[in-house]
């Protein structure tokens, strides 16, 4: 006498934990790098058109004098209004601007974090910027290098 197996139709509830188990993991790991990107996204959008025109009157200052200064002349151009402070401070071969995102709503995840740039002379006078993160992590935590 043979036995006929019933065909199966459909999933059973242990392949359906299993499935809902890997989406969850998947889920966990992908948020955090969801929100750096949008974190990064919306600093992109609202911080660095400011900041990039604050680097080129620097730079095209510099080009002119040579030297820097704390008073930057002539960068009330640059679009600083999700900006609530930029503050400079030079050496004879440095300059740092210290940026803090100002409260608006667009900027809420970085309301009073700020973003160190450094303008660093390297040899026959030629200007290299960086981002730095000591004492402000907003540059680590962003990925920006």
């Amino acid at each position: 006498m043979l036995v006929k197996m019933r065909e199966s139709k459909g999933f059973t509830l242990v392949e359906l934990m299993i499935v809902v188990a890997i989406v969850g993991i998947l889920a966990a790991v992908a948020v955090p790098y969801y929100q750096r990107y949008v974190a990064k996204s919306k600093l992109t959008r609202y911080i660095f058109p400011g900041m990039h025109m604050l680097q080129t009157n620097i730079t095209t200052k510099f080009a002119v004098s040579e030297i820097f200064s704390n008073t930057i002349p002539g960068i009330t151009d640059a679009d600083t209004r999700y900006m609530k402070s930029v503050n400079f401070s030079a050496t004879s071969k440095q300059l740092t601007i210290v940026m803090t995102a100002g409260p608006s709503d667009m900027m809420k995840a970085f309301a009073g974090r700020t973003l160190i740039t450094k303008a660093s002379v390297v040899g026959t006078g030629k200007l290299v910027w960086r981002f730095d993160s000591n004492g402000a992590p907003l540059a680590d935590e962003l990925g920006l290098k």
